[in-house]
């Protein structure tokens, strides 16, 4: 009787320690199946405006099967508000026993203030690894990012939206840039520019790991504008974005050929210098609403009150030289709407050259009143109005879908297989 007691006490723990086994080696199949990515960058994705709405987008899009780590400044995951399973390593200006960062020895001093973020990283992960690194080519948190990806030796992703150094505030900002943006760029196994131009400038244009990915928009309910009998007498013509001083002479052309039509120029701008002010003061059909916190805001408003849509740069390069290769996401963004888009733009800009290239209906490469009051009056009939909209539609479905720049985004990412 006590050898039988023995035996199935025997065969019991057997059948328990057979049962964990199996749990484990699931647990590791499914560890090995799941993906991680590791965000890094001088803020966490958040809604708002520029770069950080953007991966915010891809990031809460992402299948299932990821999980997502977010490493940026302490400071900037204030009032942010994140998936609750994501995972947050939030980088300290400093801890007592760092060494203080000299400015004299930039090298050297940066690369022990990785060592120390690396650690802080690893504090967080503890022996697991992300199987995929994601940056936008921005600031220090960027080179951190290809710093992590060679010591890890992770796939690094880098997104690419402007020319850092055109908006450069000293000469020594510049050279930083010029000396560590090739390093990053070297790193990737995947760089995603807004725009071909833009990858012609840092050199990466025909290479296999290049792609030009546009900036994704927000959620869509798919329901375009349609024409309204308003539009045929008081035309609402919408713009938004900041109004750059070099910009404010054409905006003031552009109010005073819209009066010839009886329209109403509708701005959703800060108000950057005393020009902005001034230009809105003096013409009775500007509108000015300040800035919303989140672009859908903006979207529902241009919406409810818009006919038309203006996307606008200076007509002479010089005066924003970043617009020879950035792409404007308020064109990407605001296509949902399906409403009319007039773009004024020389066609050596980037935007210019895919209006160009889209034989886009409502566009002008150079300055002309008489071309603009044109555009301005076909606005205010119905088929006119229809075939312009049209054609926004159509980007809006293909090119600017959400789901195809996300697809890219998803199948592009370099991971660790």
């Amino acid at each position: 009787m006590q050898k039988m007691l023995n035996l199935d006490s025997s065969s019991s723990f057997n059948k328990s320690i057979a049962a964990v086994k199996n749990i484990c080696l699931e647990r590791n199949e499914e560890l090995k199946q799941r993906k991680h990515l590791l965000f890094v960058f001088g803020c966490p994705p958040r809604q708002g405006y520029g770069s950080p709405v953007i991966v915010d987008r891809h990031l809460k899009k992402l299948s299932d099967e990821w999980d997502i780590t977010i490493v940026a400044p302490e400071q900037s995951f204030n009032n942010v508000v994140l998936p609750s399973h994501w995972k947050i390593v939030s980088i300290p200006m400093r801890r007592w026993w760092w060494l203080p960062y000299r400015s004299k020895m930039p090298s050297l001093m940066m690369a022990l203030r990785f060592f120390y973020w690396r650690i802080e990283c690893e504090k967080v992960l503890k022996r697991e690894r992300p199987t995929a690194v994601l940056t936008v080519l921005h600031d220090m948190y960027s080179v951190f990012a290809s710093y992590l990806s060679e010591s890890w030796q992770v796939p690094l992703s880098v997104i690419i939206h402007d020319q850092d150094e055109l908006f450069a505030k000293s000469e020594a900002g510049r050279r930083w840039i010029k000396d560590n943006w090739p390093k990053v760029i070297d790193q990737a196994r995947r760089v995603w520019t807004v725009s071909p131009e833009l990858a012609d400038v840092y050199k990466v244009s025909g290479k296999k790991k290049t792609s030009t990915l546009f900036p994704i928009p927000g959620k869509s309910n798919n329901e375009f504008s349609s024409w309204q009998k308003t539009f045929e007498y008081a035309p609402v013509i919408g713009y938004a974005g900041n109004i750059y001083p070099s910009q404010v002479k054409y905006f003031r052309k552009i109010a005073a050929v819209l009066k010839k039509a009886n329209g109403t120029l509708l701005l959703v701008t800060p108000k950057l210098d005393s020009s902005v002010q001034s230009l809105i003061d003096s013409f009775s059909n500007i509108e000015h609403h300040e800035p919303f916190s989140n672009n859908s805001d903006v979207v529902k408003f241009l919406k409810e009150k818009a006919s038309c849509i203006l996307i606008c740069y200076t007509f002479t390069v010089s005066e924003l030289p970043w617009t020879l290769t950035s792409f404007p996401s308020k064109l990407v963004e605001f296509s949902s709407l399906g409403l009319p888009m007039v773009i004024l733009s020389p066609d050596t800009t980037a935007l210019g050259k895919w209006a160009k290239t889209s034989a886009w209906r409502s566009c002008l490469h150079e300055f002309d009143e008489d071309k603009l009051l044109e555009i301005f009056n076909q606005l205010r009939k119905k088929q006119c109005w229809i075939d312009m909209a049209t054609q926004t539609k159509n980007a809006a479905m293909t090119e600017f879908d959400a789901d195809t720049i996300h697809f890219q985004f998803e199948s592009e990412l370099a991971v660790r297989r």
